[in-house]
């Protein structure tokens, strides 16, 4: 065999197990992560649900902060990399200099001239003392492209690293601009998630603790590692047996609890055990959809909102939840146990809709914010609203079916991609919303056809939340604890009482 035949033989077997390697190399990497072991869906679905002992009730999940807090944001833009694929992933962690926004254009796509430029540490200087606007002008700092409104431009300044990924900087300089910025995304700069959610778990535990003695209790942001681990040790410290995780979520997920607030709680329980040599017991709790208490909640506030809609007119209601791209997560909880609530809210609209109100033409339609265009298995929101206007429905009422409180994404990211297209729909306009027991009631009026967000189920809304909460949280209690003699009393003589009124009834 001639030599050149040797060397092309033996660079195309070179290749060859480069190909194989590199093909082993992407599966192992990119296995799911809703498989990774232990699997929480799969212990959720199994678990011995009696607690021993004294129980501890761990409230933990993802919440973005009243105020701008540089943990939460920093930790919060790895959390989707686990679901990326690799390599892309590890690209998405590279820092190639320090991002960059405009305090004033925040959502371009184009460049253009900047005023002041400010960094992920809030800062519109380099560490040089000279702006960055200056350093613009000298030619140093370069603008990056954006897709869409919901991922703008940024400047990007490459002869200073960032000091952490680029882009967990990008994402933590707009939180500073936009979301947390005072007459930016909002008002006041505060956004409401944290104290929405913390005023429903103190509601809720105040129910818990009238029926139950001697149930310690904390909550904690899992997004804030340090702050969660304490609370949870706090609990084993102080002598739980069983830990009761019980996330205020109505649709329960890999990506939010078993992948995130139930696997690190479990992480804080093993290093505790370990470190005490005892055992703990853990059960998760139900999710709030199990309960029909939190249909109820939103339709609540669909019903108010439609109430003033004469018969004779058309609606159509869009219920919607966040979405994921279901194609590349195929394994995720949610696509499990979303079914059964989806279902049932469907057919509590259509019956509010068909035989509680009589509208002339009606639809309900189920749909999710975000990621649609990169799944085939629901719509997008936006599109189904000029599904609406097109057929000339003269109401599409959006009921977003999968949250409690305001937040970042009901605020900011989903109004971007729902409200697309929009006569009156402004990304520059701050919203004022500081009344956080009102819902945040947004109209528009397109081709004909009025378009309503109905917000979500806060104020005088959140009492079917509060006892769905509860209800998660007493159908693991009710199996190992006895209620307080105090709360046995007071319900015997609601039983009484509510006998004799039967009673009376009949004699009457």
């Amino acid at each position: 065999m001639k030599l050149w035949q040797k060397v092309g033989i033996s660079t195309l077997s070179v290749i060859g197990l480069s190909a194989v390697a590199l093909y082993a190399t992407y599966q192992v990497k990119n296995q799911p992560a809703e498989l990774q072991e232990p699997n929480y869906y799969s212990y959720y679905q199994e678990q011995d649900t009696r607690p021993e002992g004294k129980v501890g009730i761990y409230i933990s999940q993802m919440i973005l902060p009243e105020k701008y807090d540089e943990e939460v944001y920093y930790n919060v833009f790895f959390k989707p990399l686990k679901i990326i694929p690799w390599p892309i992933r590890e690209l998405l962690k590279i820092d190639s200099g320090t991002p960059l926004y405009d305090t004033k254009r925040y959502f371009e796509l184009e460049e253009f001239t900047p005023t002041q430029l400010v960094d992920h540490n809030g800062n519109s200087s380099d560490i040089d003392g000279i702006s960055y606007v200056e350093k613009y002008h000298q030619g140093k700092i370069s603008f990056v492209k954006g897709s869409d409104a919901a991922t703008p431009g940024y400047f990007l300044y490459k002869e200073r690293d960032a000091g952490m990924p680029t882009k967990a900087a990008a994402f933590m300089a707009k939180a500073q601009v936009y979301y947390h910025n005072e007459g930016a995304g909002l008002v006041d700069g505060r956004v409401p998630e944290e104290a929405g959610i913390k005023a429903l778990v103190a509601e809720t535990m105040k129910q818990v603790g009238a029926k139950y003695d001697d149930v310690d209790w904390r909550w904690a942001n899992t997004e804030k590692y340090t702050e969660a681990r304490r609370a949870m040790f706090e609990l084993l410290d102080g002598g739980a047996n069983t830990i009761v995780f019980a996330p205020p979520r109505p649709i329960m997920s890999h990506y939010e609890e078993f992948n995130a607030s139930v696997r690190l709680g479990m992480e804080y329980i093993s290093e505790w055990e370990e470190q005490n040599q005892k055992t703990i017991k853990t059960i998760i709790a139900p999710q709030l959809a199990d309960f029909p208490e939190l249909r109820q909640a939103y339709l609540d506030l669909l019903r108010d909102q439609i109430a003033a809609i004469p018969k004779d007119k058309s609606v159509k209601v869009v219920a919607s939840f966040h979405g994921m791209p279901w194609e590349m997560v195929s394994n995720e909880a949610w696509l499990q146990l979303s079914k059964p609530y989806l279902s049932a809210m469907q057919s509590d609209i259509d019956n509010i809709l068909n035989k509680e109100k009589g509208f002339a033409r009606t639809e309900v339609v189920i749909c999710q914010d975000y990621f649609a265009e990169m799944t085939d298995m629901y719509q997008s929101t936006n599109e189904a609203f000029w599904q609406g206007i097109e057929e000339d429905y003269d109401y599409v009422i959006n009921l977003p079916v999968e949250f409690i409180t305001e937040n970042t994404d009901t605020l900011f990211a989903h109004a971007l991609m729902n409200f697309q297209g929009f006569e009156g729909f402004d990304v520059y306009e701050p919203i004022d919303y500081q009344n956080w027991n009102e819902p945040l009631v947004r109209t528009f009026k397109q081709d004909g056809t009025t378009i309503i967000y109905t917000s979500v189920p806060v104020g005088k809304y959140r009492a079917p939340v509060v006892e769905a909460h509860f209800k998660s949280i007493d159908s693991i209690l009710s199996q190992g604890l006895a209620p307080s003699p105090m709360w046995q009393m007071k319900n015997a003589e609601s039983i009484a009482q509510m006998r004799d009124k039967k009673s009376l009834r009949f004699e009457i």
